[in-house]
């Protein structure tokens, strides 16, 4: 009797191991936004190499742009020079979007009187970003790119979420593909601060 009973509480251990590593890999690959498959696609991985100057092609198409705001109404990037500038690319549909600007919003309001603006561009519908910041608090302007905004030079995106910190003189600092963690943002920040 007692060894049907370790057989079953082994049975029972290793369906309930099974059933954990199933469910631990669905939250990566599919929850988390992994394709599902055994690779992840080399743009998820870093960003495209380009060179500076392309860089700094694309921040000067960026600083020409007039988008909406969520309220319909136009606002030009212009009106962001002189201060560090980062902006954000993202979607409500994007889940490491969507984790990251608490953080980001943090930043904001920790940084915004020493000369740091935060600009998020919803390459998403303008419902989609509405209906998002009814639930969510941001801190910062929400500009929408839209959906289709790969025509457009200064919105042409491979992939979500990128970021982009552009110096106080319109300079190009740096760029990320995929989730930007705080640290690593603090530390850029105060370093072009000057702290």
């Amino acid at each position: 009797m007692n060894q049907q009973r370790a057989l079953w509480v082994a049975v029972v251990a290793g369906v309930l191991t099974v059933a954990t590593v199933a469910l631990l890999a669905y939250r990566v690959l599919v929850l988390g936004g992994l394709p599902p498959g055994d690779t992840i696609p080399d743009s998820l991985r870093s960003p495209p190499q380009v060179s500076p100057a392309e860089a700094q092609a694309e921040v000067d198409a960026l600083m020409s742009l007039t988008l909406d705001d969520l309220d319909g109404a136009p606002q030009a990037m212009a009106q962001w020079r002189g201060k560090i500038l980062v902006v954000n690319y993202w979607a409500s549909w994007c889940k490491p979007c969507v984790e990251e600007m608490p953080a980001f919003s943090r930043l904001h309001g920790r940084y915004a009187a020493q000369g740091v603006q935060f600009v998020g561009i919803g390459i998403d519908e303008v419902d989609n970003m509405r209906a998002f910041v009814k639930t969510t608090a941001v801190s910062y302007p929400l500009l929408v790119g839209g959906r289709n905004a790969s025509e457009t030079p200064g919105l042409q995106v491979k992939a979500l979420p990128y970021t982009v910190v552009i110096r106080r003189d319109g300079r190009f600092e740096s760029s990320r593909l995929g989730r930007l963690d705080e640290v690593t943002l603090e530390a850029l920040l105060n370093r072009l601060i000057g702290h």
